[in-house]
């Protein structure tokens, strides 16, 4: 399992795509191509998790959540100086996710191509609200017009 360091997320226009980079404390950097339908199923995948945590705003509310924002977990620019990319430097295309709830509470994400080496992620809640976020952000520049679920099960904050 990678020991995560940093995680980005953009709108490749030219793609029609988004291009999914998580950097692991050990300097590989794994590229994940997410199409419409697979940033959907892993959208529908979060949502689930995020629901079984008490919903969006429970999890922005933690204490280990607001201490990232304070630290600024968004305003880090990605590291771009990764030399070593196991899945190759231009990535791969996201066909696989697995999700698995661990004895520790913590969300086991898998994320792979139809074949081949993928990677697993270990979120804790404060993670998952923070991919959640950037997934979110990412979508928002898409144009896709997929639903954030937002609503799905989990309280809305007015």
């Amino acid at each position: 399992m990678t020991t995560l360091h940093q995680l980005n997320i953009r709108y490749v226009p030219l793609e029609d795509r988004l291009l999914l980079r998580i950097s692991g404390k050990d300097g590989a950097e794994y590229r994940f191509w997410l199409t419409r339908r697979y940033t959907a199923l892993l959208r529908q995948a979060l949502n689930r998790e995020i629901d079984r945590c008490g919903g969006r705003p429970i999890l922005a509310a933690s204490g280990e959540t607001t201490k990232m924002f304070k630290e600024g977990a968004f305003e880090k620019p990605f590291d771009e100086e990764s030399t070593r990319y196991p899945l190759g430097e231009s990535g791969v295309l996201g066909a696989r996710i697995g999700v698995n709830r661990q004895q520790n509470g913590n969300l086991r994400l898998d994320l792979a191509p139809q074949q081949g080496q993928g990677i697993s992620l270990n979120l804790n809640r404060p993670l998952l609200f923070m991919f959640d976020t950037l997934l979110s952000q990412g979508i928002a520049q898409t144009g896709w017009n997929l639903a954030s679920d937002e609503a799905s099960g989990s309280t809305r904050v007015h």
